[in-house]
């Protein structure tokens, strides 16, 4: 039976606020935290390879009370009912200071960059637990406080969701194998180049630029990247060294700036942008509701055995980048330039169905790259009954938007 702390305080506390009836403006804050808290406990489940049904007997009722809130039939306050919406005052997000998780980063950072290459494996373990260990911590904090981690500081928050990318563990290899990567082609350009450098210093975070580079004067060079690159080819991050150590030239910089520009390099910075992401979710669109698209698909293509994912409708996402699948949160985050009368219901299917195949397919890390657009993936694409015409359209729309 598993115990986890907290559950039953958390539903009381939702339950209190739902009878006393909640302010419209509070309606996407407390969402946002339940549907954290459900997930949470959900996690903690599966990392214990057991189901909520295992928890109990409180703390069972208290999960499925959480699980059953009707959020489109919530008991709203008379006061607020009777409010002009046009005279309403927005109040800014509340902001939640945890202190540390920074220099909590730091700290796995720099064990990180500490790793010798022969004791890879053997740690791996131990810097997944303690990353781990930071995002339950803070989680635990966010809930108690009735927040979600997109109300902690920016630095506070970005810390968090390179965290929590790294709590998966083939991205945690791969970001382990890339700065190892550029270890070893560093040590090769500056013995090349006889440069007077001793050491290049490697960082991979979440980093807003590509890439920053300091030089010291003991000789070495501190190179901070984004993790955007530990997909990148050693012909990139080479690119990113010589640039470190001699300066820009055009060749290099064409060859980073063409890289930042794919897709093996936008999906990581996308599922780090919507880790701790400022959105309530949102299922039901303006026009199309994806829990109701879901269970299409769902009996149509999966024969009804998918465990349905959280589904939301996001401004993050833009015509270029219609989708996205967070297998993190187990979230399936679709553009709202489609939720639209102007969009052909099989084009969202298409790009719903799309996002469900990562979820079906999962990723697969081959010779250091994360794949997930592998062979097998595309011919269960291609078994969408309109694939040709929906793909034609999204085709034609994104040729009009450029």
């Amino acid at each position: 039976m598993v115990r986890i702390k907290g559950i039953v305080k958390t539903a009381e506390r939702v339950k209190n606020q739902l009878q006393h009836g909640i302010d419209p403006q509070e309606v996407d804050s407390l969402k946002a935290f339940v549907l954290n808290s459900l997930h949470t406990i959900e996690q903690i489940c599966t990392e214990a390879k057991t189901t909520p049904d295992s928890l109990t007997t409180r703390s069972r009722k208290a999960y499925y009370y959480l699980k059953s809130i009707d959020w489109h039939n919530l008991p709203l306050t008379e006061r607020s009912k009777e409010e002009p919406t046009s005279t309403s005052v927005s109040t800014p997000p509340p902001t939640l200071r945890i202190k540390n998780i920074v220099k909590q980063q730091k700290n796995i950072q720099q064990q990180i960059g500490q790793l010798k290459p022969d004791r890879i494996d053997s740690q791996l373990e131990s810097i997944g637990q303690a990353l781990t260990d930071c995002i339950r911590e803070i989680d635990r904090i966010c809930q108690q406080n009735q927040l979600t981690p997109a109300a902690l500081t920016t630095p506070s928050r970005k810390a968090y969701a390179w965290m929590k990318f790294l709590t998966d563990r083939d991205n945690l290899k791969l970001h382990i194998q890339t700065t190892q990567r550029i270890k070893t082609l560093a040590h090769r350009a500056i013995k090349a180049q006889k440069s007077n450098i001793s050491e290049i210093q490697v960082t991979i975070t979440n980093y807003n630029g590509l890439y920053k580079y300091k030089h010291n004067r003991q000789g070495t060079i501190e190179l901070q990247l984004s993790e955007g690159f530990i997909q990148a080819e050693d012909k990139i991050l080479e690119a990113i060294i010589n640039t470190a150590i001699q300066g820009n030239n055009p060749q290099d910089k064409q060859l980073i700036r063409h890289f930042s520009s794919t897709e093996a390099y936008s999906d990581i910075i996308l599922e780090l942008d919507l880790i701790a992401d400022l959105d309530a979710e949102t299922p039901q669109g303006n026009y199309y509701d994806l829990e109701a698209l879901f269970h299409l698909i769902n009996q149509e293509y999966f024969a009804g055995e998918m465990a349905k994912p959280r589904l939301t409708w996001n401004k993050t996402l833009t015509h270029r980048k219609l989708g996205h699948y967070e297998p993190l949160r187990d979230r399936v985050v679709m553009s709202r330039t489609l939720d639209s009368d102007r969009v052909p219901q099989i084009v969202v299917e298409l790009v719903l169905y799309h996002e469900l195949l990562h979820k079906h397919h999962g990723a697969k890390l081959l010779n250091g790259k994360r794949m997930v657009h592998t062979p097998e993936f595309r011919r269960s694409e291609r078994q969408f009954q309109h694939y040709q015409e929906a793909q034609q359209w999204l085709e034609r729309s994104l040729a009009l938007a450029m």
